[in-house]
């Protein structure tokens, strides 16, 4: 794997509105941390967080859908074990409020 030595920027196939989203990867120089800027293209505005906050949340997130979806199983009388793989597969059928980039 190539080592984050300096800021990567990648347009996304998202959009906020009518603007795509610019996602900017780049080490910290002061710390050994990596950091993730968020911004419109098109817009000066920049949103920095720390990789390590971003997974935290994420963790944070999943770990409260699964647990809902667990409560919702036992609720409907569904093992686990069958619901866990319904519960999966919707982890991929995620949607920000945001709307794809039409292609001309």
């Amino acid at each position: 794997m190539t080592k984050l030595t300096k800021p990567i920027s990648r347009e996304t196939n998202r959009a906020v509105g009518s603007r795509p989203i610019i996602i900017t990867v780049a080490p910290a120089r002061s710390q050994n941390e990596t950091l993730i800027g968020l911004r419109l293209k098109g817009q000066r505005t920049q949103y920095v967080c720390a990789l390590s906050d971003i997974y935290r949340m994420a963790a944070l997130w999943h770990g409260q859908k699964e647990a809902a979806a667990k409560r919702q199983a036992r609720q409907n009388g569904v093992p686990w074990r069958m619901a866990r793989k319904a519960f999966l597969r919707s982890l991929n059928d995620f949607d920000f409020q945001c709307k794809p980039i039409e292609q001309p």
